[in-house]
């Protein structure tokens, strides 16, 4: 531990040594300042390496020395453990420490493939609540790190959502960017006000009718039942029957049964996964005694 100790009185004293000189870019002894911090922090995940898993990751995250903030960073980095993302989040959010802020993206970046569902979705919202400034690297790496987990959150969905024992393996997974259907995402949210609800649902299809879905987005209900024969199929798509509920476009929230849909109705192996905004929603109880005109 005396080295440790050694290494954080010499990180502590950095910030002393310069005082308030070199903390903005503009200053030309900025660079000099973090490449002193730098090499202490390679020199303290070196050292972390070769210490017990009874090193006291928390007491050194919530003390008033950044030196020792740095260690447990640097520690958690090496251990790529999630167990402390609470601190971790809490600290990207509320640290003054540019540098630190910086340590701390690297070690989310590091940890980020032992999270599960609810923790990806906490360093989303975390990085999300983060503004560094523009076209800094802690900018760069925030982008970086949201296009990261993306993929990552699919995959955590996906598996969540089976509602049986049958197993599946994810062999391809695209992320649609469709700038004109987001915006009228958001549109329609705004126009709902606080009338919504936010559902990630699955819907399974041929890949030419997801390729479909992905360039238009899906189909209207009221224009479906009015669209012939040729108009469907110029969207690619296909009635098969009545519907459980009525003509219109089904999805649900298990994964498995919509790759059970495209693999017996489509002959496909894909399945897309989607954000809708229910507005008028009904339990299938009240829709059997209502029966409203949808």
């Amino acid at each position: 531990m005396d080295e440790f100790n050694s290494l954080v009185d010499a990180f502590d004293k950095i910030d002393v040594k310069y005082g308030n000189t070199g903390r903005e870019r503009s200053n030309p002894m900025w660079a000099k300042r973090v490449a002193e911090k730098d090499q202490l922090a390679d020199k303290m995940y070196r050292l972390v390496q070769k210490v017990p898993d009874s090193f006291p990751s928390t007491t050194y995250l919530i003390s008033q020395s950044y030196g020792r903030q740095t260690v447990a960073l640097q520690r958690i980095r090496y251990t790529r453990d999630p167990l402390k993302l609470d601190l971790v989040c809490y600290m990207l959010l509320n640290s003054p420490s540019n540098f630190l802020q910086t340590r701390i993206m690297y070690t989310l970046a590091e940890i980020l493939r032992n999270c599960d569902y609810r923790q990806l979705i906490q360093c989303q919202q975390t990085l999300l609540e983060y503004f560094p400034p523009s076209n800094t690297c802690r900018s760069r790496t925030k982008s970086q790190l949201l296009e990261v987990i993306k993929p990552m959150h699919v995959e955590s969905k996906f598996f969540n959502s089976f509602s049986g024992i049958e197993q599946f393996r994810i062999s391809k997974l695209f992320v649609i960017r469709n700038h004109r259907l987001f915006k009228q995402f958001e549109d329609y949210r705004s126009e709902l006000g606080k009338r919504w609800q936010l559902r990630f649902v699955y819907h399974g299809s041929s890949r030419e009718c997801l390729r479909a879905i992905a360039e238009n987005g899906f189909l209207e209900p009221k224009k479906l039942k009015k669209m012939t024969d040729s108009d469907l199929k110029s969207h690619n798509s296909k009635v098969l029957d009545k519907g459980y509920f009525g003509c219109g476009i089904y999805q649900g929230f298990s994964a498995d049964y919509a790759i059970y849909y495209a693999e017996r109705y489509k002959q496909s192996d894909e399945i897309i996964l989607s954000a809708v905004l229910s507005g008028r929603s009904y339990s299938e109880e009240s829709w059997r005694k209502n029966r409203p005109n949808l």
